[in-house]
């Protein structure tokens, strides 16, 4: 079950995979968990700013990879976001599970970002 929750909610969860993720944040940030009996296995985190949304975060727990959950998030966020024109992100150009799972939820290639995450160029990705 997915449900929309407060960032308070998933941190433990996501400072796991994220550890620079904060309980700091604006009124744009949003936040969705993936519950599996009454546990978190994973999270989503995005930005709407007027008519466009940003993911910043997402996660799936290790032993639930696979099983679509991430899919499902995005396709949650990509339902319930009526107002919003697009979706971006960037990607780790390295990380192919999830670009192929972006471009199997309709996000298209924009462009390469140099050394985005230092170690790695970045793909920015949106959806229309």
């Amino acid at each position: 079950m997915i449900k929309k929750v407060s960032r308070d909610l998933v941190y433990d969860f996501a400072v796991r995979f994220f550890p620079d993720f904060s309980l700091n944040s604006n009124t744009f940030t949003k936040n969705l968990a993936y519950y599996y009996d009454d546990n978190i296995i994973g999270f989503l985190s995005y930005s709407v700013m007027y008519e466009r949304a940003e993911i910043d975060y997402i996660a799936v727990d290790e032993k639930y990879r696979g099983n679509g959950v991430a899919s499902e998030l995005v396709k949650f966020l990509i339902s319930n976001l009526d107002e919003c024109n697009s979706i971006s992100l960037e990607v780790r150009k390295n990380n192919i599970a999830a670009i192929n799972l972006y471009l199997k939820n309709g996000f298209k290639k924009v462009c390469i970002r140099k050394r985005y995450y230092f170690d790695c160029d970045g793909i920015l990705m949106v959806r229309d």
